[in-house]
């Protein structure tokens, strides 16, 4: 929320004449207390008492609209706009985007505080989901706040509304607009926050080269090592070490995910860590390494009771092993990779899990076994490009030539060179 100080609250001037000496001392009382319950208003939203705030802002609104004086007065509408913004501060946008609007100065006038006018009921049409007005208010909020700073902020906002309609390649440019506002505010974190999700934007919209988003990716990192401020800096480098994934940039990918596992303390977010750690290894074939990553991941997913991520991790932890030629373990573990996508209703996960029991059966000798997993997977891939199912059809066609073959029934020829 974004209000004018107290001391901004503009004075109404006195009547020169006309009126009773009793209502002449009335007049000023009641825009000290309207003053006093701003400040207080104003107070209580620094210290995150967010009730007492809307209280003191409702009383000080109701006694300027009872004043007797002219409607639509400064003192009136300044008190519309704050008890306004606090409604959508509170989670109330409709009766907050209607007192704003109240509020609002003549198109001509220009400012910081004007500024924040327009993007307080660019917030409130933002909270009740009407996107073009939302950019619309926020465009306006700009037009005030650039001579003057304080742009940030609305630039992130409009790259969060762009990404919500689907723009990716418009939320990419106000989301480094947004970056280098904060960067020149000295606000770093926030810098590298925007910076990060422009890279996020700027690969999904495919408009971007490979350098460009590198680019992107290292300087937000650059930007994170110069915050003091740790909070939510692990989800940075998380986000960022799938942009590196993304662009199979794996050994980068994996020093990005090592600075965040340590300021992910959350065990949810730390398990997550863990599992693009783990994977980002797979990639790298480095698999013994992946092993302990995959097992924490899945360890922790399992005390939350995340199923679903818990069954991706036991998915990721038997590749590994069948990687290293422990089959039998691998075979373990693409079992609980199973269960657990079977419990969390994963398809896609179930017939994952099914193609690693088939491969591990066949590994193993157990061709019958590997006709079962490999024709479960088959049925249940149906929703899947054509090329997993061809690869599906190809394994399931081997496995029962082999098994065919070991009862006698075909004979298996090597193949011609």
């Amino acid at each position: 929320m974004s209000s004018p100080d107290p001391e901004d609250i503009p004075q109404e001037p006195e009547p020169s004449s006309g009126k009773k000496k009793k209502k002449k001392r009335k007049r000023p009382q009641q825009e000290t207390i309207i003053q006093a319950l701003t400040r207080a208003g104003h107070w209580a939203l620094q210290a995150g008492q967010t009730h007492e705030a809307l209280t003191n802002f409702q009383k000080a609104f109701r006694l300027a609209r009872e004043a007797p004086r002219t409607r639509n007065t400064p003192v009136l509408r300044a008190c519309a706009f704050n008890l306004g913004a606090a409604y959508v501060e509170t989670g109330d946008p409709a009766r907050g985007l209607e007192l704003l609007l109240r509020a609002q100065p003549e198109e001509k006038a220009q400012g910081r505080c004007h500024g924040d006018q327009c993007f307080n009921v660019a917030l409130a049409y933002h909270a009740l989901g009407d996107l073009p007005q939302a950019l619309n208010w926020y465009h306006r909020a700009l037009s005030h706040y650039q001579p003057q700073g304080n742009q940030g902020e609305a630039q992130a906002k409009m790259g969060a509304c762009y990404q919500a309609l689907g723009w990716p390649d418009e939320a990419a440019h106000c989301l480094k607009e947004a970056s280098r506002a904060y960067a020149e505010a000295g606000q770093p974190r926030a810098a590298a926050l925007a910076l990060g999700a422009a890279a996020g934007c700027m690969l999904k919209s495919g408009q971007h080269g490979v350098g460009e988003v590198v680019q992107a990716l290292e300087e937000s990192r650059r930007l994170a090592k110069r915050s003091t401020k740790r909070e939510l800096l692990g989800q940075l480098y998380n986000d960022l070490g799938l942009g590196y994934s993304q662009l199979q940039l794996f050994p980068l990918a994996v020093e990005t995910f090592l600075q965040a596992l340590p300021l992910c303390q959350r065990p949810g977010e730390r398990a997550t860590v863990l599992r693009n750690l783990g994977m980002a290894h797979n990639a790298l074939g480095n698999y013994q390494e992946a092993l302990q990553f995959h097992q924490k991941a899945a360890d922790l997913h399992g005390s939350l009771g995340q199923r679903w991520e818990q069954g991706r991790s036991f998915g990721s932890l038997a590749f590994a092993l069948s990687q290293l030629g422990d089959h039998k373990a691998a075979r373990d573990n693409y079992l609980h990779a199973l269960q657990a996508a079977q419990d969390a209703g994963d398809t896609k996960g179930q017939w994952q899990a099914c193609e690693g029991l088939g491969a591990a059966a066949a590994r193993l000798g157990q061709y019958d076994q590997a006709l079962k997993y490999y024709k479960e997977a088959l049925a249940q891939c149906q929703k899947e490009p054509d090329s997993v199912r061809e690869r599906l059809v190809a394994k399931l066609a081997d496995a029962m030539r082999t098994h065919l073959a070991q009862v006698g029934l075909v004979q298996v020829h090597p193949p011609v060179r």
